[in-house]
């Protein structure tokens, strides 16, 4: 048996990660379309599950984020990947 107890919906959905703990959920690092580099990018979330944050504002459908921890990346604005 499933029970609906609300309307179901398409939301974009971010996994939950170390990122949030060192953020606050207020930005995520975006990582550039050639994989060279990730830039610092305001979000804001939504609803929370175990698995998920709902994204209201910041991110697009294939947009590639950074959710693990961001303790070893300091103050940086921009990320050089390797």
């Amino acid at each position: 048996m499933r029970i609906e107890l609300g309307q179901s919906s398409e939301e974009l959905l971010l996994p939950v990660g170390g990122f949030y703990k060192d953020t606050g959920g207020n930005w995520v690092f975006v990582v550039s379309e050639d994989g060279t580099k990730a830039e610092k990018r305001n979000i804001r979330l939504g609803r929370k599950n175990t698995e998920h944050f709902e994204v209201l504002e910041g991110l697009e459908p294939g947009d590639r984020v950074i959710t693990s921890s961001y303790d070893n990346f300091g103050d940086n604005e921009v990320l050089v990947l390797q």
